[in-house]
């Protein structure tokens, strides 16, 4: 816990004294806080609102378990009815828009309780007339997104029970701060609100023969199995190269034993290298007795790893890693070390003259339960209060899986360019915007990576991208995946005394150069197209933002100097969330002469 605490803590550029930390200690233990991330973050948080962000002391601590530990252990142990949830669920005032409203139902709406009854007969008639004048008010106050439907159960919400909704009291109110990151200066002083109207150039970076993933070149599911087996080849030698020269260099890579051996010789030797490939035996998540190393020019298929003499390791599925032990017997290889670290490409230096403010939300946009995104409709209303410079959106939009989607009476892509036209009247001209494809959705391609989305209608501030995207943002680099590598990469890994889970995920990431190095994929739903990744998922360059939304807990992480954001889900069974963030042009209080990204961001996950 003792180096936990203090990592979290130099990660948020605090460095607290001996007796400081081990007043945490003593403050995590007694109150059973077991995340050092989580205690780091609630601090944070205190030291923001309460204290204009001061470090850590005695004193400090000390008001910080009044005010926020014993108060939290004492409402936890109250379970008083909540009576909150309505407000929650009621409909919200609405934008004054005139394009959202040609397709969009309000709750309730009673001409469509009229033409659709289920207790009058089936046949069609003519409906009654109604005294009811508050309807023309109701559509400009009460806009949803909300598609045409064959079914009329679709144009109902539907009724969500304690189960499937959560509560305030469990997930907090609209617009509650549940994660900073960044100078406390820059997030106490920032308005979330662009001051300059001008979007902003985007040029992409993810590029093959100088071009980036289009439908006008896109070719999948076409590759042959050799065409795989030389892209995986291609791979091993890269990175394994890489791991070797950064652990061993020239010199020592040239002094030491290297599998393969023959017998008489591996029976001598007493320790080795190899350099291979991450199998598991099964079809299962990895653990340490499926775990096997594909090593070339062998004549065995595997060697079957032995952890028994190793003390800490994290590994996956397709990984390349650079492994040091013996081997006993057989092909069985007991591992004493496994490096997984190689040199890595830093982000390049930030060049902006003005703060640019972000805002980034991942899909879902609306419910499991109907198709009214109201979720959308709440990010909407914030959009319209605080302009930013960018915003960022990720799919799917309009997720293949959902439950209602084969009730549409309108093509996938018509009700998709409707949404779309909805969104960038309420955004306006000066808002960069950036569409982040989705193979979940209805209207995308089913392929990893997968290719923009379409339109038929264009707009000057609208970019759209393919899953994964490298951009330049006027001198910002920013990388995002709507793929959730995340959830995929810690539900397959083994791991033991590795460090914090998410930390040593995104590392993989980078270590291994690849916005999706997982083989073969963890989902077995995903169509991964190993010939369209070797091109256009490679990740050779830090950037210096990196967004990853995924079914994990939000966060906000500082890994090798690249800021590695996952909002949270926009609709989920937890609220919902999504992220903000600015990037200055000069750190406002920064004591070295390298600039420090800590003190160039600020940003914050915000719950709907």
């Amino acid at each position: 816990m003792d180096a936990e605490l203090k990592q979290q803590f130099d990660e948020m550029g605090v460095e607290p004294s001996g007796p400081v930390l081990d007043k945490c200690i003593e403050l995590a233990i007694a109150y059973y806080i077991d995340d050092a991330t989580e205690f780091v973050e609630q601090w944070m948080a205190f030291s923001l609102s309460h204290l204009q962000g001061d470090e850590p002391t005695i004193a400090n601590l000390g008001e910080f378990e009044r005010k926020v530990l014993q108060l939290k252990r004492e409402k936890g142990g109250s379970k008083k009815p909540t009576h909150q949830t309505k407000s929650l669920q009621a409909t919200t005032s609405v934008l004054d828009t005139s394009s959202l409203a040609t397709y969009g139902l309000v709750e309730d709406e009673p001409m469509m309780e009229d033409y659709v009854n289920e207790s009058s007969s089936a046949l069609p008639h003519t409906p009654k007339a109604s005294n009811d004048r508050t309807r023309p008010s109701a559509l400009k106050s009460g806009v949803l997104f909300s598609p045409a439907s064959f079914s009329p159960q679709s144009a109902k919400r539907t009724p969500r029970t304690s189960t499937g909704t959560a509560t305030a009291s469990t997930t907090g109110r609209p617009g509650d701060i549940v994660d900073t990151f960044g100078h406390p200066k820059l997030l106490a002083a920032s308005t979330w609100h662009s001051q300059v109207e001008q979007a902003l150039p985007v040029v992409q970076k993810l590029l093959h023969n100088d071009s980036p993933l289009t439908m006008s070149n896109l070719s999948y599911m076409n590759d042959l199995l050799y065409e795989r087996c030389e892209d995986l080849h291609d791979r091993l030698l890269d990175i394994g190269q890489a791991l070797v020269e950064k652990k061993l260099g020239a010199k020592g890579a040239s002094e030491c034993s290297w599998y393969p051996q023959d017998r008489h010789t591996l029976d001598a030797l007493h320790v080795l290298h190899a350099v291979g490939m991450i199998h598991s035996d099964d079809d299962g998540p990895l653990d340490a007795h499926s775990a096997l190393l594909a090593v070339l020019d062998t004549d065995e298929k595997f060697l079957a790893l032995n952890f028994s003499q190793i003390k800490s390791t994290s590994i996956f599925p397709g990984q390349v890693v650079l492994a040091k032990g013996f081997i006993p017997r057989g092909d069985t290889f007991v591992v004493e070390e496994i490096y997984t670290d190689r040199k890595l490409t830093p982000p390049p230096p930030i060049k902006v003259d003005r703060e640019v403010q972000f805002v980034v939300a991942a899909g879902p946009y609306t419910h499991s339960t109907d198709l009214f995104y109201d979720r959308l409709h709440d990010l909407l209303k914030y959009l319209k209060d605080h302009r930013p410079d960018v915003l960022l959106l990720t799919g799917p939009f309009v997720d293949a899986e959902h439950t209602q989607v084969g009730e549409l009476a309108e093509p996938f892509d018509y009700f998709f360019e409707k949404m779309i036209a909805g969104i960038m009247e309420v955004v306006g001209g000066n808002t960069t915007v950036l569409l982040v494809s989705c193979q979940k959705d209805a209207m995308a391609p089913a392929v990893y990576p997968t290719p923009p989305y379409t339109l038929r209608k264009t707009y000057p501030n609208l970019h759209l991208l393919a899953d994964p995207s490298l951009v330049d943002l006027d001198g910002i680099t920013l990388g995002v995946s709507s793929t959730d590598v995340l959830d995929h990469l810690l539900s397959h890994e083994f791991a033991t005394n590795a460090g914090e889970r998410m930390h040593r995920a995104i590392n993989h990431l980078f270590n291994q150069g690849s916005f999706y190095p997982i083989c073969p994929p963890a989902d077995e739903n995903m169509s991964y197209d190993s010939h369209l990744a070797q091109k256009y998922a490679q990740l050779k360059q830090l950037p210096n933002v990196l967004i990853l939304p995924s079914d994990q807990r939000h966060f906000i992480r500082l890994v090798n100097d690249c800021l590695v954001i996952n909002p949270g889900r926009l609709a989920d069974n937890k609220g919902g969330t999504f992220a903000r963030f600015l990037v200055t042009p000069t750190a406002p209080t920064a004591t070295t002469k390298a600039p420090n990204m800590f003190n160039s961001v600020a940003c914050q996950i915000q719950r709907i």
